[in-house]
């Protein structure tokens, strides 16, 4: 097992900046949370819920493909995609994450075992969980070549990563800014230093951002409130709102379904795409061109559980004025 290191002091703000997202509630005090635990176009979870519902979907698919009892996700947040791999594969699962608030939430929605740590020293002996998953993390860490190493330290098997797929100019207005976003950009061919040291190294594109146009706007149909700095005409608000329990109706689950399905198509023949899965064996063996199961988009957006109340109300990001 690593020894603990000093936290450097970007990691330090990350952890403050972390504790306070995953305390956010509303009003009533029910928490808003990172990934779309609460169901298809339910509120109190943050936008882009197509991206998030094709990136798991592909995580689950990637996890069909190899042989494992156990699991490791570190960046757990709140504990869906880890509890996810948990349903479907009835393997021992484990979370880990920056945030005390993100592990406490993990334990409360799905009395999942998750632990305080940093990914650049993680708590965990050397093979420890046969699979590890880091998804939509490494793109915040401050040493990735450390993180990396840390995670393959853990993973007697494989790790799994998602990472976005920022241009190097994005990032860098990033860092120039100074706030806590991405720091880091990624390609396919960011972990090909790893062939080198043996390792088996898999890429995937995901996301594409021609979803984002019309098709997103439809299903995720949602009330918006209008406000002065907005772009669009308060008429042009108010006649979207009229029209949401139309769109609804007309372009429900089975358009998300198909979305996510049609993703698949549109990375693999155009040239764009908002994101990147990795598959990193440590030994071809225990990668399986059978699927152990037919993990469907369906079971993804059918995924939901009841809202999530926290004792504390002082954190709402509801107030009103």
């Amino acid at each position: 097992m690593m020894k603990a290191t000093k936290m450097d002091k970007y990691t330090q703000k990350a952890k403050i900046w972390a504790n306070k997202r995953f305390r956010k509630c509303d009003e009533q005090g029910i928490y808003y949370a990172h990934q779309p635990i609460y169901g298809f176009q339910k509120n109190h979870s943050e936008p882009r819920l197509l991206g998030k519902y094709i990136l798991t979907f592909q995580i689950m698919k990637a996890f069909s493909h190899l042989r494992f009892d156990s699991l490791l996700d570190v960046g757990a947040a709140e504990g869906y995609k880890v509890y996810l791999a948990k349903e479907l594969f009835n393997v021992k699962v484990k979370g880990c994450d920056l945030s005390e608030e993100a592990c406490q939430r993990a334990k409360e929605i799905f009395n999942i075992e998750s632990i305080v740590a940093d990914i650049h020293n993680l708590p965990f002996k050397d093979n420890e969980f046969d699979v590890v998953l880091c998804s939509e993390a490494l793109e915040h860490v401050t040493d990735i070549a450390k993180a990396v190493e840390e995670l393959l330290r853990v993973a007697r098997k494989a790790i799994v990563i998602t990472v976005p797929h920022d241009s190097k100019k994005t990032v860098e207005q990033n860092i120039k800014r100074g706030v806590f976003s991405h720091i880091h950009s990624f390609d396919l061919k960011s972990f090909n230093f790893l062939k080198r040291a043996g390792y088996n190294v898999f890429s995937k594109k995901m996301v594409s951002p021609l979803l984002y146009k019309i098709p997103l706007a439809l299903i995720a149909a949602k009330p918006k409130k209008h406000y002065k700095n907005m772009k669009y005409p308060k008429i042009c608000v108010d006649i979207y709102n009229v029209c949401v329990p139309i769109l609804r109706k007309l372009f429900g689950k089975r358009t998300t379904i198909f979305l996510i399905q049609l993703d698949k198509w549109l990375c693999r023949f155009t040239f764009f795409y908002e994101a990147e899965l990795f598959i990193i064996l440590k030994n071809r063996q225990y990668y399986t061109k059978k699927e152990s199961i037919n993990v469907s988009a369906g079971q993804i957006v059918g995924f939901a559980v009841p809202y999530h109340y926290l004792k504390k109300k002082s954190s709402s990001i509801f107030r009103r004025a």
